[in-house]
């Protein structure tokens, strides 16, 4: 992973962005297990790739998910998500079971810097095979542009899963997720923002936000060595997995 830390001027929480009686603020280390019941209960059922595997169905796959969710992404300290004004955590105090946020939305995020070392052989540190075959894909897709090279930076910020509660669903919070993030990259000196969609949904929250396409996949060619998919049984509105990026403005 990353060598990226978050700077020390930096490390109390911020309320990102304010809009329509949301707020978009920092993922504080008590908010972990709420958002990673949240990733369990709605992006891992409605993410295209982990709902085509049924991953949320595997005990294996889940916890494996749910330990890369708290050991690697959410301590990196750039993990944003939305509440509504007024509820707990809203003005930055704790949160607790005995006083539980209210999550609307959620965008688990992680930096990338052009030194940073490899990335592990997922064999090695996975033993779920659908795990390592959603992780692979998104990592494959993520590789097929060199952004450093692109963009001409030194790091920037990705994206490890966006997820709306239900409820909420068409009312702009991803919106306001990407232009939270936005303002968190000013923040952190952060040049450039790229991310693997894989959801026709969030797709189109990119391209309204300002991400430009730079590759993309078609679920249906990707096939293992029998010919068969990968991902069976995929919604028909969710055909393909993009690349994009934009820069922070």
């Amino acid at each position: 992973m990353t060598t990226w830390k978050r700077p020390q001027h930096l490390l109390q929480p911020k309320i990102w962005h304010k809009q329509d009686g949301f707020i978009v603020r920092d993922i504080t280390p008590d908010f972990f297990p709420f958002v990673v019941d949240h990733m369990e209960k709605y992006f891992l059922r409605d993410e295209p790739m982990g709902q085509s595997l049924k991953i949320v169905e595997d005990p294996l796959s889940l916890a494996e998910m749910r330990m890369l969710w708290y050991q690697l992404i959410l301590p990196l300290r750039v993990s944003i998500v939305a509440i509504q004004e007024g509820t707990p955590g809203a003005n930055l105090e704790e949160v607790s079971e005995d006083n539980p946020p209210k999550i609307i939305g959620v965008n688990q995020l992680f930096v990338n810097l052009k030194d940073d070392p490899p990335l592990p052989d997922l064999n090695s540190v996975l033993k779920s095979e659908k795990v390592k075959l959603t992780l692979g894909t998104f990592f494959q897709t993520g590789a097929m542009v060199n952004v450093f090279e692109r963009y001409q930076v030194n790091m920037y910020i990705d994206g490890g899963g966006m997820s709306v509660a239900p409820e909420w669903r068409g009312k702009g919070i991803g919106q306001f997720l990407i232009t939270a993030r936005n303002n968190l990259c000013k923040e952190l000196g952060i040049p450039l923002q790229k991310t693997v969609f894989s959801a026709i949904q969030s797709q189109r929250v990119a391209v309204k936000g300002g991400f430009e396409l730079l590759a993309e996949r078609f679920y249906a060619d990707l096939r293992g060595e029998d010919n068969s998919l990968l991902f069976p049984d995929m919604h028909p509105d969710q055909k393909k997995i993009q690349l994009m990026a934009r820069r922070v403005q």
